[in-house]
C-alpha cells in the first residue's frame, strides 16, 4: 500500500495514529521487538502492513501498539496465531464499546436503557 498523502501544512501526520511513519528497524526498537517478530506478526495477520513508494515496509502506532499487545500474550505462552486473533478481538470489542457509548450520548437518557 503506497504512502497515504501528507497535508500540505504539515499537520495531522503527527496526531493519526494510524500514519505509517515507522520503518521496520525504528518499530521493532520502539517496542523491543526484533524486525522478525514484526514480519510474522504480519504473517499471522494482526496488521497489514503499509510499503513506502519504495516497497520498504512502514508501521502505525496502532500497529505497534497491537504488536506489542501481540508480544505481552506471547511471553505468556500463547502462540502467534492465536495472540493475533486474541488482539482483534480485543480491538473490535473496545470499538464495540466505544460505539455502544457514542449512541447512548447521541440518544439521550430517556432512549437508551442502561443494562
Amino acid at each position: 500500500m503506497p504512502d497515504p498523502p501528507r497535508p500540505a501544512d504539515g499537520t495531522g501526520a503527527l496526531d493519526d495514529t494510524a500514519y505509517p511513519g515507522y520503518a521496520m528497524g525504528a518499530a521493532a526498537g520502539a517496542i523491543e521487538v526484533t524486525p522478525a517478530f514484526l514480519r510474522a506478526a504480519e504473517t499471522a495477520g494482526l496488521f497489514d502492513v503499509h510499503r513506502s513508494n519504495g516497497g520498504h515496509r512502514r508501521y502505525s502506532r496502532d500497529d505497534l501498539r497491537r504488536a506489542e499487545r501481540a508480544r505481552q500474550l506471547l511471553n505468556e505462552g500463547i502462540r502467534m496465531d492465536a495472540a493475533a486473533r486474541i488482539v482483534s478481538l480485543e480491538y473490535q470489542l473496545a470499538a464495540a464499546h466505544a460505539m455502544i457509548n457514542l449512541l447512548r450520548n447521541t440518544a439521550g437518557p430517556d432512549r437508551v436503557r442502561e443494562e
